[in-house]
C-alpha cells in the first residue's frame, strides 16, 4: 500500500530520527527541501513536520527551523520493572553509579513503613544512566534486619530491584507520582534544563504482606514519561 505523502515524509524523518543518524539538536530539511525531495506540496511538508512535532521527535522553531528533540524514554507506571531491563528492551545500554550508601538510625516514620519497629535502616543513592545519559535518580530505603548484605552489593553490576525480588518477589506496591521544581543539585545530576520540572515517584513495596523497600524515584520530566494502560469493563462487571 502506498502510503500518503506526508505519511512518507514523517517516516523518512523519523526513521533518521529512531536510527539515530540525526541526533538531538539536529536540523530538520526545510518544508521547501522536502516537498521538492517528494514532489509534494509545502502543505503537505508542512503536515508531515506537524506529525512529528505532535510526537514530540521534532520541535519547530519560529522563524528558525524544525529541530530533532532529545529522546523521551517511556515507563510503566503501574508494573514494576527493572530498569536495566527496561532500557534494554528499548534496545539501549544501561548503566549505574553507586552515588552513597549507608547506616540510618532509627527514623520512626521510615521505620514504621518498613515494619522496622526503630530498628536498623539501610539507604542507598543510585544513578541510572540511559546510553550515558542520566535518565533515574533513585533512593531506596529497606529494612537492615530482613536484608543484611544489602549495602554489600555491587549496585553498578545488579540494581536493586533485582537483588531484592530475587530475596523477596515483590507482590504489591502503593506508588505517589509528582511533579515538583527540582532542586540545583537534582537538577545538575540529571542534567535537567532549568526551565524543566522533575517527575518524583515514590514507590512502597511488599512481598505476601511484608514490607520490603521504600523507593524514591526522580527522573528529567523533558526525557520521560511514565505511562499505563488497563483494561476497561462495564460497571458492574
Amino acid at each position: 500500500m502506498v502510503l500518503p505523502k506526508y505519511k512518507a515524509i514523517a517516516s523518512f524523518i523519523a526513521e533518521r530520527i529512531d536510527s539515530g543518524e540525526w541526533q538531538e539538536g539536529h536540523p530538520v530539511p526545510s518544508e521547501s527541501e522536502l516537498a521538492a525531495r517528494f514532489a509534494a506540496s509545502r502543505m503537505t511538508a508542512r503536515k508531515a513536520v506537524d506529525t512529528l512535532v505532535a510526537e514530540q521527535k521534532v520541535t519547530r522553531i519560529a522563524g528558525v527551523g524544525s529541530f530533532v528533540n532529545s529522546p523521551i524514554y517511556r515507563g510503566s507506571l503501574l508494573q514494576i520493572h527493572n530498569i536495566a531491563d527496561e532500557i534494554r528492551h528499548r534496545g539501549h545500554q544501561h548503566s549505574a553509579k553507586l552515588i552513597s550508601r549507608m547506616r540510618l538510625f532509627p527514623n520512626p516514620n521510615l521505620s514504621a513503613a518498613l515494619a522496622a519497629d526503630g530498628g536498623t535502616l539501610f539507604k542507598v543513592v543510585i544513578l541510572h544512566f540511559e546510553d550515558g545519559r542520566p535518565i533515574q535518580l533513585e533512593e531506596r530505603f529497606v529494612n537492615a534486619e530482613h536484608f543484611p548484605d544489602f549495602l554489600q552489593q555491587d549496585f553498578s553490576r545488579i540494581t536493586t530491584h533485582a537483588y531484592l525480588s530475587s530475596l523477596a518477589p515483590l507482590t504489591e506496591s502503593q506508588l505517589t507520582l509528582e511533579a515538583i521544581n527540582p532542586s540545583a543539585t537534582l537538577k545538575d545530576t540529571l542534567a535537567i534544563q532549568d526551565d524543566s520540572p522533575c517527575l518524583k515517584l515514590t514507590r512502597h513495596t511488599r512481598s505476601r504482606g511484608v514490607p520490603v523497600s521504600i523507593a524514591i524515584l526522580y527522573y528529567p520530566a523533558d526525557r520521560y514519561r511514565l505511562t499505563s494502560s488497563f483494561p476497561v469493563t462495564k460497571e458492574g462487571s
